[in-house]
């Protein structure tokens, strides 16, 4: 556990970025033992897979049209009608028409 916490700030000294744990997840590959206590050591949470970044559920494959409904269906939701109107989808990608 020190030699994660050594490389975490070795990490943030070297490249000046920041870990933000509070935001993190961790997620255990195989079977763990203890993966919340060390998650509580950390300051984090425990993630499951599947896990999503960005709407999108890691490992989809992202030239599938499926992977991308969800996020079209949430950005379609959230533009006002005016707006819609404006966007289509030609051939898997978004377009901006005039």
């Amino acid at each position: 556990m020190t030699c994660l916490c050594w490389l975490l700030m070795w990490f943030e000294a070297i490249l000046g970025l920041r870990e933000n744990l509070d935001k993190s997840e961790l997620i255990s590959v195989g079977r763990v033992e203890n993966v919340e206590e060390l998650a509580e050591e950390l300051g984090c949470k425990v993630g499951r897979l599947s896990s999503t970044h960005l709407g999108m559920l890691l490992g989809a494959p992202f030239k599938s049209a499926i992977a991308w409904d969800g996020i079209e269906k949430r950005l379609r939701k959230r533009l006002g009608m005016w707006k819609r109107q404006y966007i289509s989808k030609r051939g898997g990608e978004f377009h901006l028409d005039s």
